[in-house]
């Protein structure tokens, strides 16, 4: 029997699946029973694989969940332990770094301090040096003889010398102190930095540390998933701190040395000052005593002067009576002579008498000449006594100025030194 069925053509109005719909419908594809079993046998084939694959997709998933679940959880653990050892180095080098922060701290409380001594030190070397300077310019109003480059006044211009060398030396300390105060402050100021840095970082690990996975208020955050190559090594960590402290020990060693400097000088050049200011005050009393000593025998010649003349004086008066008196005498001798000259004729003998009178003439005009010339030199001495006399009186005058002015002047102004340490904190 012919089951063959006889190909139909089909038109433009035909659908997918038959002829019109005013007609009988029928299929455009036939399969054969091949077919059909086939495409059962390999939809059975295909359900099964993917079964299987489904299956060992199951097993390997479950153990890529545990296996995942593992990993995560001990690589969680040991970035919580890494956090935590993190954590601990953070506090030993905020702990290190703030212990030097602090001895930074002192030592520039300490510094500060040494180097306001130094100042007032330096503030106290002015009333000397203007002491010495004003005794110098009282000095030169000594007058005549008195006006001497003495050991006084090379004492008192070694001691202004000296001061205007310790105001410099004070004042090299000083400016020391600044640039040693400003490497302090630097590396303070760094320690500063760096504790921050460091607090801040302590507190934002601590905070890590203390997240879970059971915390609120996390998220994704897949810019932060990267390693910044800009940021530091932990080497390079350890190495900026270490050298922090390091520089910080090594300027507050260099700070203490500048202030054993500082005390140093200070102690040196106050003693210094000290036995200089003793100098000249020993000076002053040595030439002061010189002075009186001369002054007193200024007065003694001058006094026993001034009794010469009066003695001289006396003496004048004495020789010009004694010239005064030979004059009866001389005036007796001459009217005998001339009395006798009228003797008569033979009368007129050079007898005794007439040899007597005239050798009176001559004796008494020798002794009037010997008067007068004893006299003229007396008053010519008794002129070089009352010259000498003012010429005492004018070095005396010298003497009592030279020793107001050193006495009453310049030792009194020098008593207002005070020479003591702790009073003008050297």
């Amino acid at each position: 029997m012919n089951y063959t069925v006889p190909s139909t053509k089909y038109t433009p109005e035909h659908t997918r699946y038959g002829m019109p719909q005013n007609g009988v419908t029928l299929p455009a594809t036939r399969y054969t029973i091949h077919e059909w079993t086939g495409s059962n046998a390999n939809q059975y084939l295909t359900s099964s694989t993917e079964r299987t694959s489904s299956n060992n997709l199951r097993l390997e998933a479950e153990r890529l969940r545990c296996e995942t679940a593992d990993r995560t959880r001990r690589t969680q653990n040991d970035i919580n332990v890494k956090l935590q050892d993190r954590i601990d180095n953070i506090t030993y080098w905020k702990t290190e770094v703030d212990r030097q922060l602090q001895k930074t701290d002192q030592e520039i409380a300490n510094l500060m301090s040494s180097k306001k001594q130094l100042e007032q030190a330096h503030v106290a070397t002015q009333l000397p040096h203007e002491v010495a300077t004003t005794c110098l310019k009282h000095r030169e109003g000594r007058l005549s003889i008195d006006l001497v480059h003495d050991d006084v006044e090379v004492q008192l211009l070694k001691e202004v010398e000296m001061i205007e060398n310790i105001q410099a030396l004070l004042q090299q300390r000083i400016s020391e102190s600044d640039r040693q105060l400003s490497e302090l402050r630097h590396c303070k100021n760094n320690l500063e930095m760096d504790l921050k840095d460091k607090c801040t970082s302590y507190g934002l690990d601590s905070r890590c540390a203390g997240l879970h996975n059971g915390s609120l208020g996390m998220s994704i955050h897949n810019n932060s998933v990267k390693i910044d190559p800009k940021s530091a090594t932990p080497v390079a960590y350890e190495a900026f701190s270490h050298d922090n402290i390091t520089n910080a020990e090594k300027q507050r060693v260099s700070s203490c040395r500048q202030r054993e400097l500082n005390e140093h000088t200070m102690h040196q050049t106050s003693n210094d000052l000290h036995k200089q200011a003793e100098t000249v005050n020993e000076s002053f009393r040595i030439r002061t005593q010189e002075m009186i000593v001369a002054k007193t025998n200024l007065e003694e010649n001058l006094s026993q002067t001034i009794l010469e003349i009066g003695s001289m004086n006396e003496n004048i008066a004495a020789l010009k009576e004694a010239i005064r008196l030979k004059d009866s005498p001389m005036k007796v001798a001459h009217m005998r002579l001339n009395t006798r000259s009228y003797r008569p004729n033979i009368e007129l003998v050079r007898d005794p008498v007439q040899y007597g009178l005239v050798e009176e003439v001559a004796q008494i005009t020798d002794s009037i000449e010997a008067l007068a010339a004893k006299l003229h030199e007396s008053e010519a001495k008794l002129r070089n006594l009352e010259s000498n006399k003012k010429a005492l009186e004018e070095d005396i005058a010298v003497k009592t100025n030279s020793l107001n002015i050193d006495q009453s002047q310049c030792l009194r102004l020098r008593k207002t030194l005070v020479w003591r340490r702790h009073e003008i904190n050297f």
